[in-house]
């Protein structure tokens, strides 16, 4: 199953300006892939979304951000940034 990260997710915590070839957040991407697809299969029955707590990226101390899970189409998981209204 593909895994789809929505830019307004995570965007406040990617670099403005990265050298062409350089993916210093492919990491991160990769782990947020494997947790989506983790938490995913292990939802509740009736469940359409669910949301993890992903460690961000800092310079100093340590922060965190709810991510929020929900099926695009049959092959696609969509990661979003979880405000809920």
């Amino acid at each position: 199953m593909r895994v789809q990260i929505l830019l307004s997710a995570i965007g406040d915590y990617m670099p403005k300006y990265q050298q062409p070839g350089i993916k210093p957040h492919q990491a991160l991407a990769d782990e947020i892939t494997q947790k989506a697809k983790e938490v995913w299969n292990a939802r509740q029955p009736g469940e359409s979304a669910v949301r993890f707590l992903q460690k961000m990226p800092a310079k100093h101390g340590s922060h965190f951000r709810f991510l929020e899970v929900t099926q695009k189409d049959e092959n696609t998981l969509l990661v979003s940034g979880g405000r809920r209204q």
